[in-house]
């Protein structure tokens, strides 16, 4: 038996993989490397969707299945194709979401299908990180692809008038039918009910009948609570709020000191030597 067989390492990627200055350090990609020679599961579990991941995971030996959406979708990067998806029931939305749209003129609003990011906004507000990333978008009115099906939403603005749209749509849509999480203070992303990184990896866990007692989970940000609670092991990086810190098991270094690199190399091996698996 190999030293890290059966372990799964669930990695966050913006804030947490990647360091500030959009990059992944060499020496994440290489205890990383190392990690699934000896036998461990690699994974990453991000808001981003197959297409605009793909830039940050060339280097990367990801031998599992993808949590990707937030959570809506688990994804076979290396075989491309979908294992499971969740989609949002969006007639309770059209409105809302129009009234937002009419009351809010800087929001920059994006709807994700499968393989496909529509911004249903004016076109001169376009998140900055699409136009940076050189993600592939269409424009379209909200009532063009109401008939789509729709995976995830994000509204991009600052954390006030996210906090007041996430407000307004609590007490709009009924219970039961959308989640609503922050993935950073100017993204509030809307998610089928119950969706969550931490829904995804329950299900990750059945589909490559691992044992739940080998899964390791490391973040930085809210959208990452639930995953950071599902795993046997919560990792939250130095760069995170309070409110992670206290949720996690261990806090290791911040995404800018190489945090892949340090769950692997000290914090692993440590807790072979702690916790009877």
């Amino acid at each position: 038996m190999q030293r890290y067989e059966n372990y799964l390492i669930v990695s966050d990627l913006d804030g947490t993989l990647i360091d500030s200055t959009q990059n992944i350090s060499n020496e994440n990609i290489n205890a990383i490397s190392s990690f699934v020679k000896s036998g461990g599961l690699f994974t990453i579990a991000t808001g981003r969707t197959e297409i605009n991941v793909l830039p940050y995971i060339k280097k990367l030996e990801i031998n599992c299945p993808c949590i990707l959406y937030n959570g809506a979708v688990i994804y076979d990067i290396n075989r491309k194709k979908f294992l499971k998806c969740n989609f949002i029931d969006n007639q309770y939305l059209l409105n809302p979401l129009q009234n937002i749209l009419k009351t809010y003129k800087d929001l920059c609003l994006q709807i994700f299908t499968e393989g496909k990011m529509f911004i249903v906004s004016d076109k001169r507000k376009i998140d900055p990180y699409v136009i940076l990333e050189k993600q592939p978008y269409e424009m379209a009115q909200i009532n063009d692809i109401k008939d789509e099906p729709w995976i995830k939403i994000i509204l991009n603005d600052t954390s006030d008038v996210l906090l007041n749209i996430q407000s307004y749509l609590n007490n709009k849509v009924p219970k039961g039918i959308i989640s609503t999480v922050f993935s950073n203070p100017t993204y509030l992303e809307i998610l089928p009910f119950g969706v969550s990184k931490g829904s995804a990896l329950s299900e990750l866990v059945k589909i490559i009948g691992i044992n739940k007692k080998r899964v390791i989970a490391i973040g930085d940000y809210y959208n990452d609570i639930e995953m950071i609670k599902t795993a046997w092991i919560g990792v939250t990086t130095g760069n995170a709020p309070p409110l992670l810190k206290k949720v996690a098991d261990i806090t290791v270094v911040n995404n800018d000191n190489h945090a892949l690199f340090y769950l692997i190399k000290y914090v692993i091996p440590n807790l072979e030597n702690e916790i009877t698996l």
